[in-house]
This record gives C-alpha cells, structure tokens and sequence, in this order.
C-alpha cells in the first residue's frame, strides 16, 4: 500500500492553477486600480477645459466692449453646470475667475474698471444659468465696463 502524494499529479496541476489564478487577479486589480485613477485625472481635465473656455469667454467679452468704445454691449448666456458640476466666475479688473470643484481657472484681462449694475464695486460675481450684458459706459474721464 502505497500512501505518497508526491506521485499525484491533478494535486500538482490544481496548485499550481489557484496560484496562477491569483497572481493573475492581483495583476488584474492593479491595472484596474491605475486605469480608474487616469479616468479621473482625464474628467477632471476636461472639467478645467470647459472653465478655462468660459472664463475666455467672459475675458473675450470684456475686451471687446472695452475695445468697441462707449455704447458697445455683448451678451453672454452662462451654461448650466460645467461637467456636471457647480461653479462660479468672479470677475475683477484683472481677469476673470472660474471655480469649479475645488479648482481654479484664471484669464487674464487689462487694467478696465469693472462694475455691476447694482454699485460701484471691484469685483462682479457671474453665476450659472443666466444672461448677462456687458456694456462700456462713460465714467468721468474714464470707461467702465458694466456687467447687467
């Protein structure tokens, strides 16, 4: 009688399967893990992307009314969300501002003295969804752009 294990060669075989198996599924969970990083990594870009097209948007706007002297207005429709998310645009008299999800997008802008309809302020906040109208007005000696 014979009782020796080393002469079974399924046990061999089915060994070195679970161990195959689970190197294979340790591989598998960190190529999913790096590949869901970069799927954030490239959302998040594309959110910025669509920021930094409207705060050149809104920059455009001002230099154009600037630019187009006393009278000249733009309108501009403000989108929903950008990707989804919230955001807000400040605007000052050295650019424009766009903040979504915890980031920041800058556009710079010439020295105007910027206003909103309202009062005589520094700094104009732009929120989503709504129509704005940004016209150049006479102020003394000097331009403003007013945002309405």
């Amino acid at each position: 009688m014979d009782l020796s294990i080393t002469g079974d060669e399924f046990a061999t075989v089915n060994i070195d399967f679970v161990i195959s198996m689970f190197i294979f599924l340790v591989i598998l969970g960190s190529v999913l893990s790096i590949a869901g990083g970069r799927l954030e990594t490239v959302e998040k870009a594309e959110e910025m992307i669509q920021a930094r097209s409207v705060s050149e948007k809104v920059a455009s706007a001002i230099e154009e009314v600037y630019s187009g002297g006393e009278g000249h207005q733009v309108e501009i429709k403000m989108p929903l969300d950008i990707k989804g998310s919230y955001y807000q645009v400040n605007v000052n008299q050295s650019g424009v501002l766009v903040e979504v999800g915890g980031w920041n997008t800058y556009s710079y802008s010439f020295q105007k003295k910027i206003s909103s309809y309202n009062s005589n302020q520094s700094e104009v906040t732009l929120l989503p969804n709504r129509t704005y109208t940004f016209r150049n007005v006479k102020d003394g000696y000097s331009n403003t752009v007013v945002i309405f």
